[in-house]
């Protein structure tokens, strides 16, 4: 009889061992029964859709703990006995990109980038079609998850380091950025370039694109002295009109953004110079009445002072300073108490210049308020 061979190996190392016949290679088992029922030519063939569910109960059970190492080392099992799995073949890259250290953020991104689309190939071809959204969408969503969390981390390691040194990692910020936002870009991508003919699941690409969007703009925002703003702001407007396809309420919105964000400044800046509108005439009073009230108080501190300072000190000329001195700056209080008390008419006339200023700013932004109103519709 011909020797025994592994399937799983390719061994031909196989000794019975407490009535299993056992790899020495890989340590696969084989019952007596198994060997002589699937027993073709020496070859030993087997089953191992057991095992296999095993190993996917826990992988997933690993995946839903978060447990990045034991997820990888499962589903990596999943990939050898299964090439076809969509699953493995998402999940093996997912959890060790999860697993990257701050230096290695734009490689992890750009391992997940390049997987996305054999996996969603895999998911076209091996799925049935009433599975295939459910496997879509589970994709697309880790692939948001891992793209904000990528993106967070490296926004977070530059926002901690000494501002004396921070410029010299602006360029590894932007990079790694703008890899984990490529991974929600590059996904809705191949989504709709695969599943394009069934907007069903086509609608996920869209989802996909907005969390690049929003990574993207967080990015820009942040650091735009080190982008040309032009271009990402084109590449931008881009996957916006694509989500529109889809979603045209978000594209109308996305256009309005910019026009409210320019409102809302001019509307803080109105009620601020209305503030300080209404306010000023009094301020002004208030200051000058305080002034002359100082200047007064020096002024005779310093006539009293001259007497003093003779009596004291013989310098001639002293005194006199003292004297001329406090004459002045008692003129000066003289001049701010009669700036704080005003004619009747010039009282009137200011005031009344005073509220049709307040009238013509209070109009502008009962303007601007309706505009915004209009917009946020």
């Amino acid at each position: 009889m011909k020797k025994l061979t592994c399937e799983m190996c390719g061994s031909n190392d196989i000794v019975k061992q407490d009535g299993m016949y056992v790899c020495q290679s890989c340590g696969t088992k084989y019952s007596v029964e198994e060997a002589k029922k699937l027993m073709v030519e020496g070859t030993v063939k087997i089953d191992t859709s057991d095992e296999l569910t095993n190993l996917y109960q826990i992988a997933r059970r690993a995946k839903d703990d978060n447990n990045s190492e034991n997820a990888a080392k499962y589903y990596d099992m999943i990939l050898v006995k299964d090439p076809t799995s969509w699953e493995a073949s998402f999940y093996v890259v997912y959890f060790k990109a999860m697993s990257c250290k701050i230096a290695q953020i734009r490689s992890a991104a750009i391992s997940v980038s390049n997987c996305e689309g054999s996996v969603l190939s895999l998911i076209k071809n091996n799925v049935p079609e009433d599975e295939q959204e459910a496997a879509v969408k589970e994709v697309m969503l880790r692939s948001c998850m891992i793209a904000n969390m990528l993106s967070n981390g490296a926004i977070k390691y530059y926002d901690g380091i000494d501002y004396q040194i921070k410029e010299n990692y602006s360029k590894e910020c932007v990079d790694n950025v703008s890899a984990a936002r490529d991974i929600a870009y590059i996904c809705g991508d191949i989504i709709e370039k695969i599943f394009g003919d069934n907007e069903t699941i086509a609608r996920h690409a869209a989802k996909a694109w907005k969390t690049g969007i929003e990574i993207h703009s967080n990015l820009l925002s942040k650091l735009s002295s080190f982008l040309n703003v032009d271009a990402n702001e084109e590449v931008l407007l881009s996957y916006a009109k694509k989500t529109g396809k889809y979603d045209q309420e978000y594209y109308k919105e996305y256009q309005r953004k910019p026009l409210r964000d320019k409102l809302r400044n001019e509307i803080s800046s109105l009620e601020k110079r209305i503030k300080y509108t209404a306010e000023n005439d009094t301020m002004t009073k208030a200051k000058s009445f305080g002034c002359g009230f100082l200047a007064l108080l020096f002024g005779i501190i310093m006539l009293v002072g001259s007497k003093f300072i003779k009596s004291v000190i013989d310098l001639a000329a002293l005194p006199t300073i003292f004297i001329v001195v406090g004459i002045v700056s008692i003129l000066f209080a003289i001049a701010g108490f009669l700036s704080v008390k005003e004619s009747p008419s010039s009282a009137a006339e200011a005031e009344a210049d005073k509220q049709k200023r307040l009238a013509e700013l209070t109009a502008e932004l009962e303007k601007k308020k309706a505009e915004l109103a209009e917009l946020s519709k």
